[in-house]
């Protein structure tokens, strides 16, 4: 809790500054590209294994290594781009009705930063939840580490919750709309 209220408090001061200065010139580097896997198609609810994956010995993520820790990866990079937009995200997250100016203002904010987004460095899946520890980067560099965040599975999909959403769309002060 405490460490999403500096974010917050530092994404304020960082947002205010980047407002207040007309002539400063926008960051260059190309905010990270993300590959959008389609959505599935089934309705059917299931139970993953209890299971746990974190960090892999090398100090990150191993991809392939657990299908569901690579799904909530990706969720977290299409959700959390400032590069996709709505329609992208939508399946991604458990309640996206009504957030479409909300993500809208998110690219914007994103387009001033360089942009934003969220790298997964652990995952740990406990049923149909999962615990995520990641880096907030900016501009393509990790500029607040270790962050705290969670996913749901939701008919066979990784899904961030709305709550989870919104906190972090309140933290680049794009707010969402009351649900």
């Amino acid at each position: 809790m405490k460490r999403k209220l500096l974010l917050l408090v530092v994404l304020a001061v960082l947002a205010t500054a980047c407002s207040e200065s007309d002539t400063a010139e926008s960051p260059t580097t190309a905010a990270p590209t993300t590959t959008v896997a389609p959505a599935p198609t089934t309705t059917a609810t299931t139970t993953a294994p209890e299971t746990t994956t974190t960090a892999g010995e090398a100090g990150g993520i191993v991809p392939g290594e657990d299908a569901d820790v690579d799904a909530v990866v990706l969720t977290y990079q299409i959700v959390f781009s400032s590069e996709t937009d709505y329609d992208e995200k939508a399946p991604y997250l458990e309640d996206p009705a009504g957030l479409e100016q909300t993500v809208a203002d998110y690219q914007e904010t994103g387009e001033s930063m360089g942009g934003v987004a969220l790298a997964p460095t652990a995952v740990t899946i406990n049923g149909n939840s999962a615990d995520v520890l990641y880096d907030l980067l900016f501009g393509g560099t990790p500029t607040y580490p270790d962050l705290t965040g969670d996913a749901v599975l939701v008919d066979d999909t990784w899904k961030i919750t709305r709550d989870m959403f919104c906190a972090m769309m309140a933290s680049a002060r794009v707010g969402c709309p009351e649900a």
